[in-house]
């Protein structure tokens, strides 16, 4: 004799609640992960404009310092006072 088969209507549908809120839940933390990268990502970025920031504010300090914009005049601009003589090193 052969049995016949039958569909458990209810096991089914409790199969198919498990998947789809499987699903759910696996799209859920599929986003979680994604927006915890952003986060980190915004926050190295912010940590680097934090940085600069830092680097702007000693720089600005620096330029009310008479002296220091004097050496930077000598130096990277090439300016002497009046009466100097410059001195430009020959190159081989």
């Amino acid at each position: 004799m052969r049995r016949k088969y039958r569909i458990n209507w209810f096991n089914a549908i409790l199969v198919a609640f498990a998947a789809y809120f499987s699903y759910l839940i696996i799209g859920q933390q599929v986003e979680l992960f994604i927006a915890k990268r952003s986060a980190e990502v915004a926050q190295a970025q912010f940590e680097q404009a934090r940085q600069v920031n830092r680097a702007l504010q000693e720089e600005k300090a620096r330029l009310s310092n008479l002296q220091y914009i004097e050496k930077l005049a000598r130096e990277d601009l090439g300016l002497v006072k009046p009466g100097e003589i410059p001195y430009i090193p020959m190159e081989k």
